[in-house]
């Protein structure tokens, strides 16, 4: 599995879920920080990544489109298994960029 291209996906569809002003104007290259993430090995990030591949499962995706780009009905699927818990686990993976880039 190619954590980065996962990591990507997921902020990707983190910023679907902000105001239209927001995120079309936000200034994260969602390429480069799931680069940034797979690499610096910060635990709560791996966590992260492993309960949205748990949630993936119990969604009943197929495994190997998790590194694809995610359809409007993944995200929904992913969403309707995953309620709260799943914003949690994306915005470990926001919250993880930053403590990655400081170390």
């Amino acid at each position: 599995m190619n954590h980065a291209q996962i990591a990507k996906e997921a902020l990707n569809m983190r910023l679907t879920t902000l105001p239209a002003n927001v995120a079309n104007d936000a200034l994260l290259d969602t390429r480069k920080a799931g680069e940034l993430l797979a690499a610096c090995g910060d635990p709560e990030v791996d966590k992260a990544i492993r309960n949205l591949g748990d949630t993936w499962k119990m969604a009943g995706l197929p495994a190997e489109s998790i590194e694809k780009p995610w359809t409007e009905k993944q995200i929904s699927d992913l969403i309707s298994v995953g309620g709260d818990k799943l914003l949690d686990i994306l915005d470990e993976l926001v919250n993880g960029i930053t403590r990655c880039k400081i170390h």
